[in-house]
Formats: C-alpha cells, structure tokens, sequence
C-alpha cells in the first residue's frame, strides 16, 4: 500500500493473505485488530477499494458511523479506517487491560501470532 496525498500511515499494515493475495491489507494497533482493506474484483464498483473498522476485541469500543466504506485508492481506505480508529478511541477512552488477553501473545512487530 502506497502513502499518498501526504497522509502517512499511524498504524501498522500487513498482508490479510501474505503469498497470495497483494491487495489486501490488515491494520493494527499494537496488537488489536482496528480494521481492514481490500480491493473490490468482482462487484459493479470492481477496483475500488473496500475499507472496514473494526476492534472485535474490545467489547465497549465506541466506532464511528459509518465503520464501512469504499474509496478510489488503497491508502484513502486505508486513510478512513485510521481515522475512524481514532475517533472510536476519544470516544472510547484508554484501552481496558481485559482486551490484551483477548488479543494473546505478538511476534517482534506487534501482529498477533494468529495471523502469522
């Protein structure tokens, strides 16, 4: 996923499928899942980019409407699920200890073993 329009990324992105699929990306915030991207292939609105928010972790977690969306390129999908985080978390407030256990053990770069 490219950084465009001088948006950088906050949070850290890997492979949903790593060797096989190349446009479909995973964020993570220390560990908890807050979203995902994906390139559309087969819908009428085929090459536009799918975006969700998502923390199915925390439980009380506030997110923002609308948690899904499509947009033109990669890192505005990517851009709206940030922003989403974000806002969910003023809302929310500082993460509950409880969703560390949720998520379970990380590797070095702070992704969850399970999805490795």
């Amino acid at each position: 996923m490219t950084d465009n329009g001088g948006w950088k990324r906050k949070y850290q992105w890997v492979l949903s499928w790593p060797g096989e699929e190349k446009e479909d990306w995973c964020a993570f915030h220390e560990g908890l899942y807050i979203g995902r991207v994906s390139r559309d292939k087969t819908s009428l609105l085929k090459g536009t980019f799918r975006w969700s928010g998502g923390c199915p972790e925390w439980s009380s977690f506030q997110r923002i409407m609308p948690h899904t969306g499509r947009a033109a390129e990669a890192w505005q999908a990517a851009k709206a699920v940030e922003d989403g985080y974000d806002a969910g978390l003023a809302r929310s407030g500082p993460r509950p200890a409880i969703v560390a256990a949720k998520i379970g053990p990380l590797d070095a770069d702070g992704i969850p073993l399970w999805l490795r």
